[in-house]
């Protein structure tokens, strides 16, 4: 399963020394960098991102502010120079906080803590194919087992997810690019940096849009290629 990455520092020497980690390790995958929350900001909108390396003194918009501006942030390591900032990184629920200059060996046990927080948040049935297929979606104190057959699309709505059932719905506190690593991808697609579907449940598709119980769904403009070569795959075809 790979982690895309995306490093958020006005240093060049910071941004290389991190990607140079990041290259060390096999499930690691830097999508881009940035040296400002301008560029952060443009390359989130068009990308999955899992993971954000982010530093707090950037010219204009600090990182925490940027933090606090994204409606459903990935996973956020922060590396700053400056660990007056770690409380308040901390209670922006970041995973870990880094000072600079990073080692190494301090740099893998941060990404070890979002690999361990992750593996917690979701767990990936076994075996798909038998009639128990269960997550286990965790908010807070309380945890939900939801079975996935009865998943007929998902939606991010700002720092929290709502699955649609043909019953009713649940809204939970969870990241949409968290889920879409743990979901079976020959069960389920994103199709949209807001939406996850059930592939069985769709009804049609078209260049613009996919149908889910008279729901018309939009395909974002970075998914679209997938989106059509995996349905026409599966036999679904155009409107």
């Amino acid at each position: 399963m790979k982690t895309n990455c995306l490093i958020i520092d006005d240093e060049p020497l910071s941004i290389k020394l991190i990607k140079g980690y990041l290259e060390e390790l096999d499930d690691f995958v830097v999508i881009g960098e940035a040296k400002n929350a301008i560029e952060a900001l443009k390359i989130i909108e068009n990308n999955s991102i899992d993971l954000m390396f982010l530093d707090i003194n950037m010219p204009r918009i600090s990182g925490l502010d940027l933090l606090k501006s994204i409606q459903n942030p990935p996973g956020v390591i922060i590396i700053s120079a400056h660990k007056e900032y770690a409380i308040d990184g901390f209670e922006l629920n970041v995973i870990d906080f880094l000072l600079k200059p990073v080692p190494f060996d301090r740099f893998l046990k941060a990404v070890n803590k979002y690999k361990s927080q992750v593996l917690k948040e979701i767990k990936k049935p076994q075996d798909y194919n038998t009639p128990n297929k269960i997550i286990c979606i965790k908010d807070n104190k309380k945890v939900y087992n939801i079975n996935l057959d009865d998943i007929l699309y998902i939606e991010s709505m700002r720092e929290y997810v709502k699955f649609y059932f043909k019953t009713g719905h649940l809204l939970v506190k969870y990241a949409l690019s968290r889920l879409d690593e743990g979901l079976p991808s020959d069960l389920f697609i994103r199709i949209h940096k807001s939406f996850i579907v059930s592939i069985k449940n769709i009804k049609m598709f078209s260049a613009t849009h996919v149908e889910v119980a008279d729901k018309r769904i939009p395909i974002g403009r970075n998914f679209k290629s997938i989106v059509h070569k995996k349905l026409y795959a599966g036999g679904i075809t155009f409107e």
